[in-house]
């Protein structure tokens, strides 16, 4: 059931999980009333989240959008954070979902779609176990065996950083839209926070532009081929 419910998610998650996003901001209640530090928080979390993803990135790459919408691997990526934790980019997205929730404050988000959020992934990474176990068989077994899941294993975790080479390039060309949405999304929710008013919603707006400029700019790049990975592993 969760496969099933898993590979569902995987060809939807584009849509569906924008939606629960929607509820950082329909409720005005609070769950501290000290929105700064609640705001500070979150971002550090939410920003620690997207740290470990753009770590994953440099570090090595696996494709996590799959084939045709469908749950798909070439290779079975042992390398980089992979070494450490099976699912460093689902982890970073968790903590990000955390962070956005705590500098949210709001009691419905976190009651409500935080946890549809980890469901969701749960059966996401179930649909996406069950397609390695069966294309990589022993050597998945192996994998698991000696990974964990989520919480990464911090043994031999200065090696790994010492001796892999970080692809800045690859980076930007693979992870600039989720640094776009996390950027926009800590500046809407500091604006929701500080009760921003006529001036602070320029400010706001006026990094928004910049934001959005930036993330055409990098799109322009990559489609006309002059900003590429650079890297075997595409």
């Amino acid at each position: 059931m969760r496969v099933t419910i898993g590979n569902f998610l995987f060809r939807t998650r584009n849509a569906l999980f924008p939606l629960l996003y929607l509820t950082l901001f329909v409720s005005q209640q609070q769950v501290s009333q000290n929105a700064v530090a609640m705001l500070l928080a979150g971002a550090a979390v939410a920003l620690l989240g997207q740290g470990i993803r753009v770590l994953t990135v440099g570090l090595d790459y696996i494709v996590r959008g799959g084939r045709q919408r469908k749950v798909y691997a070439d290779s079975l990526v042992q390398t980089g954070l992979f070494a450490h934790c099976r699912n460093p980019l689902y982890l970073g997205n968790l903590l990000m979902i955390i962070g956005f929730g705590i500098a949210a404050n709001n009691p419905w988000y976190l009651a409500i779609a935080m946890p549809l959020f980890f469901l969701g992934y749960a059966c996401i990474i179930a649909a996406e176990e069950c397609y390695l176990l069966e294309r990589f068989g022993d050597d998945y077994r192996h994998y698991c065996a000696r990974t964990p899941r989520l919480l990464p294993r911090l043994a031999g975790m200065s090696e790994t950083l010492r001796t892999f080479a970080f692809n800045w390039r690859r980076v930007v060309v693979k992870e600039y839209t989720t640094l776009c949405m996390t950027l926009l999304m800590l500046v809407l929710l500091a604006a929701r926070a500080l009760h921003a008013d006529a001036h602070g919603w320029i400010i706001s707006a006026g990094l928004i532009i910049l934001i959005l400029l930036a993330c055409c700019a990098v799109r322009i790049l990559k489609k006309s081929g002059r900003l590429h990975a650079g890297s075997p592993r595409q």
